[in-house]
């Protein structure tokens, strides 16, 4: 029986190296130019409907609900704005089209272990179950690319979104609203407090006030965690991992052959600027 140690350990490693590979796609010119070709230049609109168009051409409302962390006063205007101008259809054929030919671009084609690396994360994520995972249920509608970038990025897609829909329902659970969990998920990265927040659309005062809850509930002394406020954030990272139990059940003992396979791509990524960041290096293990 795998162990929560080892669901604590593959679904993290398994998170920081999908990542690039499936988000990569927020950050390429190849889907920005897709998007622009529909009548969407703004880029906070493709981002809200090509990611949440899995769902189909749904309101602003559900996207903010489903994406949890961003101020619904940026997310329901540039819903409509894209939905304008395009349809769900649309937008995710241009986010694929996109998404593969930064992937080919970036790794210089098709590398060998593509096809073995699809099976094992597609295995993952059948696994996988969608009760309170709108993201990754809205992914399993969609029909398969069909080329082997395409189904790629798409079994990592879907690990990641998987796992992204049980944090929103961990750090709900926990009583944590979604400026406290920006303002939270800072310090659990090591960042100085009021960076990344901002970049999902909340004010000043909405920050204040958030960080003023989480002063008087004594979990945020200053600008750093208290005891309390690691633990809260700690107890949030670690109901994520236990809501990937299936996933790393499937991969069973394929796991580290399947991490030797991603590894180098999501370098590869991350080296050539499509990626920000290496996750491994930003996430606590």
């Amino acid at each position: 029986m795998v162990t929560d140690e080892q669901v604590r350990k593959v679904s993290r490693r398994l998170r920081d190296l999908v990542e690039p590979i499936a988000a990569n796609v927020y950050f390429c010119p190849e889907a920005q130019t897709e998007y622009k070709g529909l009548g969407v230049d703004s880029y906070v609109a493709s981002y809200f409907c090509s990611r949440g168009g899995c769902m189909g051409k749904v309101p602003g409302h559900v996207v903010v609900a489903a994406f949890g962390v961003f101020n619904p006063a940026l997310v329901i205007p540039a819903v409509d704005e894209g939905w304008s101008n395009t349809d769900a259809p649309s937008i995710l054929e241009a986010r694929r089209r996109g998404a593969t030919a930064a992937l080919e671009r970036i790794l210089g084609g098709l590398p060998d272990g593509v096809k073995q690396a699809t099976d094992l994360l597609r295995r993952a994520g059948d696994a996988a179950t969608g009760e309170g995972r709108p993201l990754y249920s809205g992914l399993r509608s969609l029909d398969w690319p069909g080329d082997p970038l395409g189904d790629l990025w798409r079994a990592a897609d879907l690990v990641r979104e998987h796992r992204g829909d049980s944090h929103v329902a961990a750090w709900v659970s926990h009583g944590v609203d979604a400026v406290e969990i920006n303002l939270l998920t800072e310090l659990w990265w090591r960042l100085p407090l009021n960076t990344y927040v901002r970049t999902r659309g909340w004010s000043g005062d909405e920050i204040d006030d958030a960080l003023g809850r989480l002063r008087d509930r004594g979990l945020v002394d200053g600008e750093t965690f208290t005891a309390a406020g690691e633990a809260l954030r700690a107890s949030i990272e670690e109901a994520t991992d236990r809501s990937e139990r299936r996933i790393v059940d499937a991969l069973g003992g394929d796991a580290d052959e399947l991490f030797s396979l991603l590894e180098p791509w999501a370098t590869a990524i991350v080296e050539s600027g499509g990626y920000p960041s290496d996750p491994s290096k930003l996430t606590r293990q």
